[in-house]
């Protein structure tokens, strides 16, 4: 049986993901195009896409993993007054705009204003379908 706190759940954790994969694409696409790479450890990290999801009760709690240097590579270019800082800023973005970005801007009003009847009833589709696949 298919309630409405399952198909919102659904709708939550799909939405989160979408935002944590967008914003490790964005990062990673960064740091391909625009970092040397000397170990590759970044670029691996990145690559991972890893982050895990908990669940209690009604609370959601998901960790992500970062390099701590990652957030120093950002403000390493957001302190220096040289050409590459003035003219290539926007580009050398891996963290406050990328995450705060996606996070503020797509995901949270997407939580908040995107979960309406028609995607309701079509997640409830879904999981119908999936729980019932003979039924079509």
């Amino acid at each position: 049986m298919v309630t409405d706190s399952l198909v919102k759940k659904k709708f939550v954790h799909e939405t989160l993901q979408e935002g944590i994969l967008k914003i490790y694409s964005t990062q990673e696409n960064v740091v391909r195009n625009h970092y040397q790479r000397r170990t590759g450890r970044l670029l691996t990290t990145l690559s991972a896409h890893s982050f895990d999801s908990q669940i209690s009760g009604e609370n959601r709690t998901i960790f992500v993993r970062i390099l701590p240097y990652l957030r120093f590579l950002d403000m390493q270019y957001r302190q220096r007054n040289d050409r590459i800082s003035k003219f290539k800023r926007r580009n050398l973005a891996l963290y406050n705009r990328v995450v705060w970005g996606v996070l503020y801007h797509e995901t949270f009003p997407k939580l908040r204003y995107g979960f309406n009847d028609e995607v309701r009833n079509s997640i409830r589709r879904e999981l119908e379908n999936s729980l019932n696949p003979q039924k079509s």
